[in-house]
C-alpha cells in the first residue's frame, strides 16, 4: 500500500467521481481505477461502488475513509514536526548521575547549557554509580555522570567535568574533631557508616586504602547508605564516622552537622565523569556533549 492510494481514495470519495478525482489530482482515470482496485484487493473488499449519479463509499470504504484521514494528517504532523526540529534544537536529555555530579556539578552545566538553548529539557535520574553506567549500557539514558568508571571506562567515551577529595568526617562531638589530622589506621578504631557497594564513593575509598597498604575489611562498617546526604545525617546524629565528598563536607561543617579531618599521607583526589556511548546520538545529546567538552577544555 502507498500513501498515493489513500490520497486517491479520499479524492474519489469526496467529489464522487472517478473522473473529476483524476483531473484534481492531474492523472488518468485509468490511474485512479488501479489506485482503489489495489486497495481493493489488499483489503478484499469493495470501497466504493459505481452508481448512476456517480460513486457512493461502501460500509467498508467509510471505515477505511477514517482511518486513511488519520494516517495521513499523523504523516503531515510528522513531517511538520520534523521541519521543526531541522530549524530548532529541541528534544529531552537524560542523563543517570551519582549524587555529587547531580547534586553539584550538573545543575550549573544545565543551567549554562539552558540559556543558550531554552526548548532542550534534562531529565535526571540519580542513582549509584554502577547502576548509572548499567542505565547507559542499556541505552536508558543517553549519558551518565559518576565518581567512578571501574570496568565500563572501555565501553564508553568519557570526559572530566570535575575533581574532588574525599575527606574524614566526624561528629561535632568525637574525640577526633579535635584534631587538625589523622593517619589513615586510626579511622579503623571506631564505627564506620559506608555507602552502598556499587557505589563510587565507596569503590574509591576502598582503592585510597588499598593504596596505603590496608585492606577495606578493616573497616569497622556499622551501616551502610544509599546517598551521601544519608551517610552526613547518620555522622551528624553520632552513629560512627565516614569518608565523604569533600564538596559535600564543607556544607555539612558549615551548617554545624559534622567535622573535617585531615587523612595523614593520603592522596584522596579523584575524578568526577560525564560518559555517552559509542555511537551517535540525537541532535540535542550531542550538541550538549560538545558543550560539556568545551567548557572542560576551557577550564583546563
Amino acid at each position: 500500500m502507498r500513501l498515493e492510494y489513500l490520497k486517491t481514495f479520499l479524492t474519489v470519495a469526496r467529489v464522487g467521481s472517478f473522473s473529476l478525482a483524476a483531473k484534481e489530482l492531474r492523472t488518468s482515470q485509468g490511474t485512479v481505477s488501479n489506485h482503489i482496485a489495489a486497495l481493493e484487493e489488499y483489503f478484499d473488499a469493495q470501497l466504493l461502488k459505481r452508481t448512476a449519479k456517480g460513486v457512493d463509499v461502501t460500509d467498508a470504504g467509510v471505515i477505511f475513509q477514517e482511518t486513511a484521514e488519520k494516517i495521513l494528517q499523523d504523516i503531515q504532523n510528522a513531517k511538520a514536526q520534523i521541519s521543526e526540529v531541522k530549524h530548532k534544537l529541541a528534544g529531552v536529555i537524560k542523563i543517570a548521575a551519582s549524587t555529587i555530579p547531580e547534586e553539584h556539578l550538573l545543575p550549573s552545566l544545565i543551567a549554562e547549557f539552558q540559556k543558550m538553548n531554552p526548548d532542550i529539557k534534562f531529565r535526571i535520574r540519580t542513582e549509584d554509580s554502577v547502576t548509572s553506567l548499567l542505565s547507559l549500557q542499556a541505552n536508558e539514558v543517553d549519558f551518565a555522570a559518576t565518581g567512578s568508571v571501574g570496568k565500563y571506562g572501555e565501553l564508553f567515551d568519557a570526559i572530566e567535568i570535575g575533581k574532588e577529595e574525599l575527606v574524614l568526617i566526624v561528629p561535632r562531638s568525637h574525640e577526633l574533631s579535635r584534631r587538625k589530622s589523622v593517619p589513615l589506621r586510626e579511622i579503623f578504631k571506631y564505627p564506620y557508616i559506608s555507602r552502598e557497594e556499587t557505589s563510587g564513593t565507596r569503590a574509591e575509598i576502598e582503592r585510597i586504602l588499598q593504596s596505603a597498604g590496608t585492606s577495606p575489611s578493616e573497616l569497622q562498617i556499622s551501616l551502610e547508605l544509599a546517598s551521601t546526604e544519608s551517610v552526613i545525617t547518620a555522622v551528624s546524629e553520632g552513629r560512627g564516622i565516614s569518608i565523604v565528598s569533600s564538596i559535600a563536607s564543607k556544607r555539612a561543617q558549615a551548617a554545624g552537622l559534622a567535622a573535617i579531618v585531615e587523612l595523614e599521607n593520603v592522596n584522596s583526589t579523584r575524578k568526577l565523569y560525564l560518559l555517552r556511548p559509542r555511537r551517535n546520538l540525537l541532535k540535542a545529546a550531542e550538541v550538549f556533549w560538545d558543550f560539556c567538552r568545551d567548557r572542560i577544555n576551557q577550564k583546563s
